[in-house]
């Protein structure tokens, strides 16, 4: 019969080397939505868990350190050497003693010892009893303890055994001669000083001929190298000192008993809630005995059964509302999903939905959903006005991670309650319910609270009635620009297939590629893997732009294709019959920086600087009669960097109501603004808008037709001006460092985890959205509120105005001729005074009969 085995863990070596080993990588770090750091106890929990399932101990503990040991006494400078650990892998150190406590494996430390010490105690006394021990470590020290019956296992080195011999192998000395060899060489990680002059090939050789540092001291007079028998003699007390320094003190008073040690199963309850606390939701499904709750779903098939179960409804309880639609337009709605307690849902169909209604409409009756738009949406279709939904279980996902793909509801029940989520619309019902609770809990404790009030949950309704009011367009107009734009695309193809001199699928990037880089013999870029075609990408075809016109030419076909495809064509399908309108969707949870998304149709993407652009947006018209008024932010970006960096010169400029271009100009090129030329001022436009957007040299260069120096000149003397925004921008980096996140002026967070990676580009790409993110969200927000406010007083003040779209800075209205002037001031005083800033923001405003004249 085997002998039982015990597994003694050098806790403190692994979790300092799971966090260097992820540090060195180049993996993205690894936090918890709040900013805690999370690789070391990630890396040492599948450690353990492998070398558990791998290796099945019948006993198992694990040591760590307990402060400073005798040794510090002994020798002040022992460990002095040492970096202090850094202060996010510190706070990992009581998660990881958790997770073993889940993990049902015992930890053990002594004050006044160190880890070695412990487990050389328990390792000689548990040999002792006839036990097998296995110390697992990478700490060669530990080396001088492997015996008959106690060997070295190192998981870090593909789990590398060591026994006597494999010892001796690999150090060049037996086991009870370890300490002996540190003590001739020293150690610099823990600082031991050893014999100057000696290092690892003379020690070994040394050890080898007299053995013991005593008995080598006793003869050092007998030692050939002058230098190894001088460092002996006159460092006899340094080498006793070193020996007494690297020896495992092996007598531990600790208490310990081998049962206590005994191996079991872990804690499902207590391992599910860590990995939940940690955000390990990966690991979720592989936790087994989670509570298995009793799941009351039933769908409520006649009025008396309705009203009975509303009747237990408390009158303060949420209620959780979802729907299910069965095709697209009024009267989709299926039927309505119910829960307000947990585990239980009632679905309610569509048929049935009358006496729902007073629930729905009663605006003192607090309700849940997921996407509460959606639900207002649908049930406005279907004759319901409903009111008092106070709780947006996707906008508290994304506000906690500004993840756009995470917030679905089947992404958070798996990932949050390791579910399948199904279809019916009661158990949607009690998923949103029970993700209110957990998610609500982190809003508050990560400080969300005031902007999910006072901007994302105030911004619904008003969305809303923008995407039921839609926006009217001109088929008529878009079908005559696509004649017009159907001529252009033949007259530049066949300006192509001239240029190419044969005829090829214009939209097929292989035979493109073959074209310019094979027929017409073009500069190729560098390929990217093995076996795939040269890239024909807009980057690409602008740099050769300048070496053959086919490639301009079909720049300008792809964006004719694209436009024609993309809207001209496209949005005159779209047109509801019911409305005779465009209703696009706004999605408050469609980009990582806060801003508003767009979709089916996405009218944030067409292009204002290009004349088709502008084309395409005199198609967007009013009702009959009424006009069409845009309010714009001015350069709302360049303000907010002024305001948050508060430099002099930039907060100088937007007060005094200057160009900021010109003026910029005038500084970075030295000359005085009545000089700035057109090219000097687009100059610093490039320059002022690269900087919020992080724009490199190369960048900078590539976009103004320039070298490379001169680009980085205009950079540099960018930052000598503006140094406060230098400090700004190296101030918003450091912090992100330190927290894992950034936060707009109002509290809105988004994680960027990279900021730590060692990858450069990966760190690169997060520093500038560090820079970046405060502001475009800043803006974003900003806007929010004005919207809120300008929503309130049209509504208050009883005018026919309607907010129709909001494109990133820019909000459109329709409006009747009466109302013109006092609704753009209205609008121009919302915009300007929403938020005290230490510049002004400005909004440019104008009206017409189009979105393009509007101006």
């Amino acid at each position: 019969m085997s002998p039982p085995r015990l597994f003694l863990i050098d806790a403190f070596g692994f979790i300092f080397r799971a966090y260097h080993a992820r540090a060195r990588s180049a993996a993205p770090a690894m936090r918890t939505r709040a900013g805690l750091s999370t690789e070391a106890v990630y890396i040492f929990h599948n450690m353990v868990r492998k070398l558990i399932a791998g290796h099945h101990p019948d006993y198992v503990a694990a040591v760590f350190e307990s402060g400073s040991s005798f040794r510090e006494q002994e020798y002040a400078d022992y460990k002095a050497n040492r970096p202090e650990a850094p202060p996010d892998l510190l706070e990992q150190i009581p998660w990881v003693r958790r997770m073993l406590e889940s993990l049902q494996i015992p930890v053990i430390e002594h004050p006044g010892f160190e880890a070695d010490d412990v487990i050389g105690t328990i390792a000689r006394k548990a040999a002792e009893t006839g036990a097998e021990v296995v110390i697992v470590s990478s700490d060669k020290d530990l080396m001088q303890l492997v015996s008959d019956r106690v060997s070295m296992l190192n998981p870090m080195k593909d789990d590398a055994w060591y026994d006597p011999a494999k010892v001796e192998e690999f150090l060049g000395v037996a086991p009870p001669l370890v300490a002996d060899l540190l003590a001739l060489k020293g150690d610099a990680v823990d600082n031991i000083p050893g014999a100057p002059g000696i290092g690892e090939k003379g020690a070994r050789d040394l050890i080898s001929r007299f053995g013991s540092v005593e008995n080598l001291l006793d003869h050092a007079p007998e030692v050939e190298r002058k230098m190894y028998r001088e460092s002996l003699l006159n460092n006899r007390d340094k080498v006793l000192l070193s020996k007494r320094l690297a020896t495992v003190d092996c007598s531990v008073p600790v208490e310990w008993k081998m049962e206590d040690f005994r191996a079991r199963q872990p804690d499902p309850a207590a391992l599910r809630e860590i990995y939940k606390e940690l955000e390990f939701f990966s690991l979720l499904k592989g936790v087994g005995g989670e509570e298995t709750q009793t799941r009351d779903y039933s769908v409520l098939e006649s009025e008396q059964t309705v009203a009975a179960y509303l009747a237990t409804v408390p009158p303060d309880a949420p209620v959780a509302v979802a729907v299910r639609t069965a095709g697209e337009g009024a009267l989709s709605l299926s039927s309505l999903g119910l829960a307000w307690k947990k585990g239980e849902g009632r679905a309610v169909p569509f048929s049935l939905l009358g006496p729902v209604r007073q629930l729905l409409e009663d605006g003192s009756r607090a309700k849940v959903a997921h996407d509460i738009k959606a639900v207002l949406l649908e049930l406005a279709d279907n004759g319901v006005e409903a009111l008092g939904f106070t709780t947006d279980v996707m906008l508290y996902a994304f506000l906690l991670d500004a993840d756009p793909s995470g917030c679905s509801l089947e992404h958070l029940v798996q990932r949050r309650f390791d579910r399948k989520l199904g279809n019916a619309p009661e158990e949607h019902a009690d998923c949103a319910l029970e993700l209110a609770g957990v998610l609500g809990r982190e809003i508050d404790e990560q400080g969300l609270r005031k902007v999910y009030d006072t901007i994302d949950l105030p911004l619904v309704p008003v969305l809303a009635r923008m995407e039921r009011t839609g926006i009217r367009i001109d088929p008529a107009a878009l079908g005559a620009l696509s004649s017009q734009m159907e001529l252009e695309i033949e007259r530049l193809t066949g300006e192509i297939h001239t240029l190419a001199g044969r005829l090829f699928n214009i939209n097929s990037p292989q035979q493109l590629g073959k074209v310019l880089f094979e027929d017409l013999g073009l500069s190729a870029p560098q390929q990217r893997g093995k076996g795939k075609s040269v890239s024909t990408a807009a980057d690409v075809l602008e740099e050769l732009a300048a070496e053959h016109p086919i490639a301009a030419k079909v720049l300008e076909y792809r964006q004719l294709v694209k436009l024609k495809g993309t809207y001209v064509d496209a949005l005159p399908a779209l047109i509801r019959p019911e409305t005779g309108r465009l209703h696009t969707s706004f999605n408050q949870a469609g980009a990582a920086t806060g801003r508003l998304s767009s979709s089916n149709p996405n009218l944030q993407n067409i292009p204002i600087r290009t004349e088709l652009g502008r084309e395409i947006r005199a198609a967007f018209v009013p009702r009959e009669g009424w006009r069409l008024i845009v309010a714009d932010y001015s350069q709302i970006e360049l303000r907010l960097l002024a305001h948050m960096s508060r430099d002099p010169v930039l907060v100088d400029a937007f007060r005094r109501g200057e160009d900021i271009h010109t003026r910029t100009a005038a500084e970075v090129f030295g000359v005085p603004p009545l000089m700035v030329t057109p090219e000097l001022r687009r100059n610093a436009k490039a320059v002022n808008f690269g900087i919020i957007y992080g724009l490199s040299a190369f960048g900078l260069s590539a976009q103004l037709g320039i070298p490379r120096n001169e680009a980085q000149t205009y950079i540099q003397n960018y930052f000598e001006r503006y140094a406060g925004v230098r400090k700004f921008i190296d101030q918003t980096i450091a912090e992100v460092r330190r927290t894992g996140l950034t936060r707009t002026l109002f509290g809105r967070r988004r994680p960027i985890p990279d900021i730590a990676g060692r990858n450069p580009n990966a760190r690169g790409f997060a520093e500038r959205t560090a820079v970046n993110t405060p502001l475009q969200g800043t803006a974003a927000d900003l806007i929010k509120l004005a919207m809120i406010r300008i929503d309130h007083e049209l509504e208050s003040r009883r005018l026919q105005t309607r907010m129709l779209l909001q494109v990133h800075d820019e909000l459109l209205f329709e409006t009747p001729p009466e109302e013109v002037d006092e609704v753009s001031k209205l609008v121009k005083h919302e915009m300007e005074n929403v938020h005290r800033l230490d510049v002004p923001l400005i909004v440019d405003i104008g009206s017409g009969p189009n979105w393009r004249d509007a101006k």
